[in-house]
This record gives C-alpha cells, structure tokens and sequence, in this order.
C-alpha cells in the first residue's frame, strides 16, 4: 500500500509539473479548444509511464532497469514528432486565427516538452526511492541544476519563439537560419555545461562511496 501511494506521488508531481509546462506554452501561442486533447494525451502518457516505473522498480536488481525505461520513455516523448496523424488530428480543433499554419509545431511542443518533464520528474523520484530502499546514496550525476536552467530557457516567451521558429522551416520563414544558429548555439552551451556538472557530480559521487563503509 506504502508503494502504491508513493508511485501516485510521483504520478500527481510529474503530472503538475507537465501541465505546469503546458499551459505557459499554450498561453504563449494562444492555443484553443485543442490544448483540452493536449492535456489527456499527456496524462495518459504520464499515466503509462509512472506504471512503467512501478514494475520496474519492484522487478529491478540494479539502476540499469530504471534508467532504460526512462530512456525508452524518453524516446516515446518523441513520437508526436514522428507521427503527422496524431498532431495533426488534434490540430483540427483549433480555432484560433493566430495560429494558422503553425498548429502543428505548437502542439508537438505542447506534447512533447512536457511528456519528458513528466519522465525526468518520475525517473529521478523512482530512483532516489529505489535507492533509499536499500540504503544507498541517492546522489546521481545526471545534471540536474543544468536541467533546470534548460527549462527556464526553453519555457519563456524568446526561448519559445526560437524553438518554434526553428522547427517550422519553410520558404517563408526568412529567419529561420538565424533562430537555428541561435537555437545550436544555446544547445551547445547547455551541453557544456552538462558535461562540467556531470563531471563534477561524478568526483562528489565516487568520493562518497570511497568514505562509506563496505
């Protein structure tokens, strides 16, 4: 019973913070009657995954489990970029003027940015309570405070107006090559910086399981 209100804590978190994310797309692009289908395609998602998670962490002998089901679940975020049908069945609800011919690239980051949220959230809490469990140290060289500064990055007004900007290539859009320069460029950077925290989170990790008992 402790596990099954536990994994529903985490479901209801990561399924906050996904919506969370969501709605400031959505209020950026003004999106409509569509976001309602966004929201359900997202809390099934968040739903299957947190289900994913519960059988893994009672199956699992090691963190390798977890973390490729996170993976696989990552991959699964990307399935409205690879699947025209899905995005652009939800597309035929909308109604706002404003966002003629660009429905598509909206909902896909309404989906999909939100959809890995909602797997990092899960993964990170799924891991540091299987981790507990046993006793070990729940400390993880994934590079979480440069995720955090990456969400800022992409969930504001200019971060947004990039990533869709350089998303929807066409004739038209005469800028596109500046916003895929800038888009590279800030990518690279966050990957820099992920690489430093990763490595720096690594030393603080071996350290402590060098002090630790046997």
């Amino acid at each position: 019973m402790a596990a099954i209100f536990a994994f529903l804590g985490m479901f209801l978190i990561s399924l906050v913070v996904a919506l969370l994310a969501a709605f400031q797309i959505g209020d950026y692009f003004r999106t409509g009657d569509e976001f309602v289908l966004v929201i359900v395609v997202l809390a099934i998602f968040a739903a299957a995954a947190i289900v994913a998670f519960a059988i893994g962490s009672a199956k699992a002998r090691g963190l390798r489990t977890l973390n490729w089901i996170a993976f696989v679940l990552a991959m699964a975020a990307f399935v409205p970029v690879s699947t025209p049908r899905l995005v652009g069945w939800i597309a035929l609800r909308s109604a706002n003027p404003y966002t003629m011919g660009i429905e598509n690239t909206i909902i896909t980051l309404e989906i999909m940015i939100p959809a890995l949220l909602a797997v990092l959230v899960q993964w990170g809490l799924a891991r540091r309570r299987w981790l507990l469990a046993l006793g070990g140290e729940d400390l993880t060289r994934w590079p979480w405070v440069t995720t955090v500064i990456a969400s800022l990055a992409i969930l504001n007004p200019i971060g947004l107006t990039v990533i869709a900007s350089t998303l929807e290539r066409s004739a038209a859009n005469f800028m596109w090559q500046y916003f895929a320069t800038v888009a590279a460029a800030v990518a690279a950077v966050l990957v820099v910086m992920a690489l430093i925290e990763c490595y720096i989170r690594g030393r603080i990790l071996r350290r402590l399981l060098a002090a630790s008992p046997p």
